[in-house]
């Protein structure tokens, strides 16, 4: 008899984990099914979409024979969710998998894989020391710069770029209107490092890491004794994350992201900024700022009939008053990103690229022309 018995929870939690890594639109598809195979005492679940591989192994209450077979993992993971808290059994037939609980049976069509179509093991990738916290924060905090895929004609725009050379750490997303960023000194001895993770990707890193991982490599070499990173794997206790890249060229940021000298800084509170540009988003998607030496004043743009103007005391090092537009919505997803209160806008002028620091990561905006 092949079986195991498991808490309900645990196994509910894993096929949770993996609904992502399936393909939920094409049921004759292989990718559609969960691979299940008993392993050293454990239970090990498998999926992929061809992008990303999940593994996890969880440890059964008890085993007997074993199980290999591969279930739809849409179906099995309703299932689960249907059933009550506590222990459950699954055994394998010969062309079925019951899921058993009290008096409940439940049967599903089982499939043979011996190999999915994209899997990697962390034990012959290369192993890379970052800071997790400051890599996880990073991405969360420059994440609204990805370009969306539906409107990105650049694909290297839908992903967040992971750099290591010279001796410093960098993250960066840009959709070509808005450019965040992060660079950290980094000690380490290493070869350089440059691939983009991909939207989908970071969200599911986001979902299941904390700080607590170790982070792995795949470089292919080329035949010219140049190298690219296929893929990438993150792996905590059971659970083992791997994805592919977004293999092209990310755009040119180095000249982009230098403050210019020149450039006048100005001092914000954070909170009053954000209150006043919610107020204008009411009329307004765009708002025109202007910087005096005693205020702030925010006005609206293309209001068509409907206006507003709302004045923040703050004073300003500026000699002379400053006027530039930006899109309210690029403004609250950078500033909201940010756990700091005050921020600093460096403008060098109205018609270039507004840099924005906020302490804990760095923006660029482009502006809307008045």
């Amino acid at each position: 008899m092949n079986t195991i018995s498991i808490d309900k929870s645990i196994i509910e939690q894993a096929l949770s984990n993996m609904q992502n890594a399936i393909n939920k639109k094409d049921f004759t598809d292989i990718t559609s099914n969960i691979l299940l195979e008993t392993s050293e005492n454990n239970i090990v679940l498998k999926a992929t979409d061809h992008e990303i591989y999940i593994k996890t192994s969880l440890i059964p209450t008890t085993a007997q024979g074993t199980i290999k077979c591969a279930i739809n993992g849409g179906i099995i993971n309703n299932i689960m969710k249907s059933l009550n808290e506590g222990e459950i059994i699954l055994e394998e037939t010969d062309n079925l998998l019951l899921i058993k609980q009290n008096k409940s049976c439940f049967k599903i069509p089982i499939y043979e894989i011996n190999n999915l179509p994209f899997r990697q093991n962390y034990q012959e990738m290369e192993k890379i020391n970052i800071d997790n916290e400051l890599f996880i924060q990073g991405i969360k905090k420059i994440y609204h710069c990805c370009a969306d895929p539906k409107d990105a004609t650049n694909i290297a725009m839908q992903g967040i770029l992971l750099e290591i050379k010279n001796n410093l750490f960098s993250l960066i997303a840009t959709d070509s209107r808005r450019l965040g960023f992060i660079r950290k000194e980094y000690q380490g001895d290493i070869q350089d490092i440059s691939c983009i993770l991909p939207k989908k990707s970071i969200n599911e890193i986001l979902k299941l890491f904390n700080n607590e991982f170790e982070i792995y490599i795949k470089r292919i070499n080329n035949e010219d004794n140049t190298s690219y990173i296929e893929s990438i794997g993150i792996i905590y206790q059971n659970m083992e994350f791997y994805t592919k890249l977004i293999n092209a060229r990310f755009p040119a940021y180095e000249a982009i992201i230098k403050k210019q000298p020149n450039a006048q800084c100005i001092k914000i509170n954070k909170t009053d900024f954000i209150k006043a540009i919610n107020q204008i988003n009411a009329v307004s998607n765009k708002v025109k700022i202007t910087f005096t030496k005693e205020e702030i004043i925010l006005e609206t743009i293309e209001d068509e009939g409907s206006s507003a103007s709302i004045h923040i005391d703050s004073p300003t090092t500026t000699q002379e008053d400053i006027h530039i537009g930006l899109t309210n919505k690029y403004l609250l997803e950078c500033m909201s990103s940010s756990k700091y209160e005050d921020l600093e806008f460096h403008i060098s002028n109205p018609n270039t690229a507004v840099f924005i620091n906020l302490h804990d990561f760095e923006e660029l905006i482009m502006p809307h022309i008045l």
